[in-house]
């Protein structure tokens, strides 16, 4: 997701004509959720994905007519059996997807959004979708409402919207998931009597924590980027913890595993994997994982290993239940051998744990 509100930056920032379809309904099994995104730029190029097939062709399509009259619309769909044979698709379902223009005036929005992500902050972007039942043609039709209070953008009658949205906020970041507000007018005089609103929460992608920079942790940073997790590096050998060996890394942190956990933030949106070169190193960095927030822990090495780190740890007082809770052997087991099918095995079980976070 990081990718296309940074690739939504520098369109606007270009000047550039660019359409951004998202998900807003899903009913049965469509092959993504709420929220997904597919932006595609005036020259036809594209970036994300809705589902693929026949939808995301017909959505290409309407994005052409939405970039020239400079006006969103909803598509809806109901994925009949045929549509999916058609479009190679394995998922049915009915959808909606607001395919709306994106205005220069959205950039002040859409910077601010990159940086609450960035810096592990929250907030909710809100989009009109319709008012009564037509597309909104004013230009204040988004704006990000920080959790701080601030608010930059702007919506057409904000003073009543803020009210309905204020209250939704606590609940859409509880939640994690995007929600589509059907609002009707509650005082006569107002200009609308209905209206369409999107909110999307805002929040950092969750960080995975790769201590040790070893033949292991070399595959699994790319792979965790892929599927927009954050990854940082550490180890105590600048040789081996060093960008020309994780160039997509977010950050490298050379320091010894004794005192590795003094400048990294861990909370629940955190994700430690233990691949350090030996025993000792793993046993000092799950020591002060386990009293941690992590929302997961995984340690490498075999059965025999792990129980003797594990009793090691009990006696110095370690309770055995904070130990439970940590993925050793880590990885789903697929009868993982190399370092890139390990590596397999390891981002699996992390987006496995990830999307269990959000149900």
């Amino acid at each position: 997701m990081a990718d296309i509100y940074r690739e939504i930056i520098e369109s606007l920032r270009r000047k550039e004509k660019v359409a951004l379809a998202t998900l807003i309904s899903r009913v049965g099994s469509a092959p993504r959720g709420v929220g997904a995104k597919y932006l595609i730029r005036e020259d036809g190029t594209t970036l994300g994905s809705i589902g693929g097939g026949c939808v995301e062709a017909e959505v290409w399509q309407q994005a052409q007519d939405v970039m020239e009259k400079d006006q969103a619309g909803v598509l809806h769909f109901k994925l009949t059996a045929q549509q999916l044979a058609e479009g190679g698709l394995i998922c049915g379902g009915n959808i909606d997807v607001l395919v709306e223009p994106l205005r220069e005036g959205f950039l002040d929005v859409y910077e601010e959004v990159l940086r609450i992500r960035e810096r592990g902050e929250t907030g909710v972007l809100v989009t009109l979708i319709a008012i009564d039942g037509k597309p909104p043609e004013d230009k204040a039709c988004k704006a990000l409402f920080k959790s701080s209070g601030e608010k930059v953008g702007f919506l057409y009658d904000g003073e009543a919207l803020e009210q309905e949205i204020s209250g939704e906020m606590a609940g859409l970041l509880k939640e994690k998931r995007p929600k589509v507000l059907d609002l009707r007018a509650k005082d006569e005089g107002a200009p609308w009597k209905r209206i369409e609103v999107l909110l999307e929460p805002i929040f950092s992608e969750p960080t995975v924590y790769l201590f040790g920079a070893g033949h292991v942790s070399k595959e699994v940073a790319p792979l965790a980027k892929r599927v927009h997790f954050k990854v940082v590096v550490i180890d105590d050998r600048e040789i081996f913890a060093n960008r020309e060996r994780f160039p997509e890394a977010d950050e490298i942190v050379v320091s010894d595993f004794e005192r590795s956990f003094e400048g990294l933030r861990i909370d629940p949106q955190s994700y430690i994997v233990i691949v350090t070169r030996g025993h000792l190193y793993d046993g000092l960095v799950l020591e002060q994982a386990v009293k941690t927030d992590a929302r997961y822990i995984g340690m490498i090495g075999s059965k025999r290993k792990i129980e003797t780190l594990y009793r090691n740890l009990v006696v110095k007082g370690v309770p055995k239940e904070k130990l439970d809770r940590v993925y050793a052997p880590i990885g789903i087991d697929i009868n993982s051998e190399t370092p890139e099918e390990i590596a397999v095995s390891i981002v699996a079980q992390l987006i496995k744990v990830r999307g269990e976070a959000v149900r």
